[in-house]
């Protein structure tokens, strides 16, 4: 009863769960250019998910796996039958790959040639994150595939769930359920910290799968993927907040009928890449002058990646503006001094030397 009254006034005074403001983009967060003027940019389209097979950087693309070649040119490794969804490292030679069908396959280790299937319900894996015994599997929602999440977001659907694979003896159990689309995972001590893209937030699960702690709030995008990095984590954000989207989220019946009446590309929702059409909403109103785009215009789509410390609290962000090309980050990993970035906006992945990224947050 106090839960509902508390939603009629926050709806009543705009304010709460019912509040349209975004926050700005400002301290570790602040506008920079670093993922455009990177040094090394490898255009690959539709790549998705970064991650390093045998000492090689390998992405999926489609139902592809490429492998990342020294002259910066990219060689197909691997075709599957249906779309990879996302890949991770398993130990020093493994690699876990999971498909849009709800298996996972490993290719090399241990454990080379397992196939998993937790579930046959589970059909819109979003990220993957090893341990030396297990993966966990973090499924977007029960009822979107991985394709959908503007739809998910759009229905405001909260149905995702977290799960672990015994990877001896391939027994799956769910962790927790009824997550807002979840589509990052990084285990941490004795439990997991997880994005949560729809609320805005990284949330840890205790060893119940209860959520115990709220590690980061309110961003200014939808948080994606976790990898580990030296000194903490990154986290990628996959598209920008705004307050057309936030006030669009909350009617029902616009939401309703625009779903069933317009085309996709042209919904008021958060994109990896926007601006390719004047129809899309807030394209005509792009602040422009004498032809060009400026940074700060209105856009539906950005580059975000931030460096996260041990207490998951951002220190450092990778970033492209309204007007850059190297928007949609899907996936952020490092290695061996490096920072490379997967833009599935803009079809491409931008490698950073690390002494850039420390310089510029000196």
């Amino acid at each position: 009863m106090i839960g509902l009254l508390s939603r009629t006034f926050d709806n009543l005074l705009g304010r709460g769960e019912a509040a349209v403001t975004v926050p700005p983009l400002d301290g570790a967060l602040r506008p920079n250019r670093l993922l455009d003027t990177a040094r090394s940019r490898m255009p690959l389209p539709d790549v998705d998910c970064l991650a390093f097979h045998d000492s090689v950087l390998v992405a999926s693309a489609g139902s592809d796996i490429h492998a990342a070649l020294p002259d910066g040119r990219w060689m197909l490794r691997r075709t599957y039958g249906s779309p990879v969804v996302c890949i991770a490292s398993v130990g020093p030679d493994g690699l876990a790959v999971a498909l849009d069908s709800g298996y996972v396959v490993i290719e090399g280790g241990p454990f080379d040639g397992r196939r998993y299937r937790v579930d046959p319900a589970i059909r819109c894996i979003t990220a993957i994150a090893a341990t030396s015994d297990a993966l966990y599997l973090a499924n977007g929602s029960a009822t979107n595939d991985a394709g959908e999440w503007q739809r998910d977001l759009l229905e405001r659907n909260a149905s995702g769930s977290v799960w672990r694979i015994d990877l001896g003896s391939g027994a799956g159990t769910r962790i927790a359920s009824g997550l807002a689309w979840p589509c990052g995972i990084a285990p941490e001590g004795n439990g997991l910290v997880v994005s949560e893209a729809w609320r805005h937030r990284l949330v840890r699960l205790d060893a119940g799968g209860t959520v115990d702690r709220v590690m980061l709030a309110d961003l200014p995008g939808y948080p994606g993927r976790l990898s580990p990095a030296a000194d903490g984590w990154w986290l990628s954000l996959f598209a920008p907040r705004s307050q057309l989207v936030e006030f669009v989220l909350r009617e029902p019946v616009y939401r309703r009928r625009m779903m069933a009446e317009v085309a996709q590309p042209f919904w008021v929702a958060p994109k990896l890449r926007s601006g390719r059409s004047y129809y899309e909403p807030l394209q005509g109103g792009g602040v422009k002058h004498l032809g060009l785009l400026k940074p700060w215009a209105p856009t539906m789509s950005f580059g975000l990646c931030a460096r996260l410390d041990r207490a998951f609290q951002p220190r450092v962000s990778l970033q492209s503006r309204a007007d850059g090309a190297t928007h949609g980050v899907t996936s952020v990993i490092e290695h061996d001094g490096e920072i490379i970035v997967a833009a599935r906006g803009d079809g491409v992945v931008a490698r950073i030397p690390l002494s850039d990224v420390k310089g510029d947050a000196a």
